[in-house]
């Protein structure tokens, strides 16, 4: 029976050379993992957002432009960029001494149009009392005339008097008559030609003075005005800068009015259209519902400008104030998704690690994925909700088990 004993203990001494190199091929076939140079993410269910992020900034929907409307120099500038303005807030005083001598040359005209003006009427009220006067002696005379010619009708009928003495006094009569008439005229005449007189040096008057009341509308434009109410966002002139008639001053932005601008890359724009809802966050970490309101036609250094009109504005908000903006392509209700892995590239089949209950082993999967967020996912298959995944790169293990340590 000795022979038993004997094959036992060489039985229990293969036993314990071979258990170790077993072991040893097994674990070779584990590569040991250390857990802090892993990212691990838990697979959920839940609303999963597609969206797009970019980078922009608040700018006002309104801008005004201050221009100047008379050429000019440069004399005062009273207000700085950010300073709030009123409609009558004065942003420009400019000079122009041509303009000032112009006003000073109509201003001297008007006065001597107005004098030529009193002068006339003063020409023509004293025709007037001349012709008057005339008038007056045309019908003395007339009357005079009259009696005499009554007189001598009723003696010449008696046969008192001649015919010579009678016929003069007849014809003296009519003469006289027609020198009133013609006095009365002449009344007539000088009248109209004093209006005429009166109303042409009155017409120079008139175009005098719209000529004065324009150069002075001209020399008020000097001091320019805000002509809106909001933040000046930018002054383009500098003291003693002579500047022509409809030169831009300044601009003034109504910041009561901002929309967010974001920049979305050329490569992600498919599928934004007007009316998506949006998002922005300020630097405070206030976030902003909004809406795509406007796409640019073209692209510039490789990225789109999307209007996003704004439901509210962030507390403290400022024209070209940086927000990060979010733009929601669609949601999917009740998904699976993880957070994006390393691999990921849009929606394809990916081999992910997937942890063991006690999470100290992780097995290679493979995990169809769909579309998602920037940092997340949707899973379509290969994984259940709780399921815990390494998403960090994992491309140089190519083991179906890693061990983690």
């Amino acid at each position: 029976m000795w022979w038993r004993g004997a094959a036992v203990a060489v039985a229990v001494a293969i036993g314990a050379w071979a258990l170790p190199a077993l072991y040893d091929r097994r674990t070779a076939s584990e590569p040991i993992v250390a857990r802090e140079s892993l990212t691990i993410d838990t697979v959920t269910r839940g609303t999963l957002e597609r969206s797009v992020t970019a980078a922009g900034t608040l700018v006002p929907d309104r801008v005004h432009i201050v221009a100047t409307a008379a050429d000019g120099i440069v004399a005062e500038l009273p207000l700085r960029t950010g300073s709030r303005v009123r409609t009558d807030s004065v942003i420009a005083r400019l000079e122009n001494p041509d303009l000032s001598v112009a006003v000073a040359d109509v201003r001297a005209q008007l006065s001597a149009a107005e004098a030529d003006v009193a002068s006339a009427r003063e020409e023509a009220a004293a025709a007037r009392l001349d012709e008057d006067a005339v008038l007056r002696s045309a019908r003395a005379e007339s009357a005079r005339a009259t009696v005499e010619a009554t007189s001598d009708t009723a003696l010449h009928g008696q046969g008192l008097i001649g015919d010579l003495q009678y016929r003069s006094a007849i014809i003296k009569s009519a003469e006289d008559r027609d020198l009133v008439s013609i006095a009365r005229s002449k009344i007539a005449v000088g009248g109209a030609d004093a209006t005429a007189k009166i109303a042409a040096a009155q017409a120079l008057v008139d175009r005098l003075s719209a000529t004065l009341a324009a150069k002075r509308a001209q020399e008020a434009t000097l001091i320019v005005r805000a002509g809106a109410t909001g933040v000046v966002q930018n002054i383009a002139i500098d003291p003693g800068q002579r500047v022509a008639s409809g030169t831009e001053l300044a601009r003034v932005a109504d910041e009561r009015d901002l929309k967010a601008v974001v920049a979305v890359a050329e490569s992600d724009m498919r599928g934004i259209v007007a009316g998506l809802p949006a998002s922005v966050r300020s630097a405070d970490g206030a976030v902003i519902d909004g809406r795509v309101s406007r796409i640019a036609p073209t692209a510039a250094n490789g990225t789109v400008p999307v209007d996003v009109t704004l439901e509210a504005l962030p507390r403290g908000a400022r024209a070209y104030q940086n927000v990060d903006g979010t733009i929601v392509l669609d949601r999917a209700q009740n998904a699976l998704s993880v957070a994006r892995p390393a691999s990921a590239n849009g929606a394809s089949s990916v081999a992910l690690y997937r942890l063991d209950a006690d999470g100290n082993r992780a097995y290679r999967t493979s995990v169809r994925i769909g579309n998602g967020s920037d940092d997340r996912v949707r899973v379509l298959s290969g994984l259940s909700a709780g399921d815990r995944v390494i998403v960090s790169d994992t491309s140089s293990d190519d083991a179906p088990i890693l061990r983690i340590r």
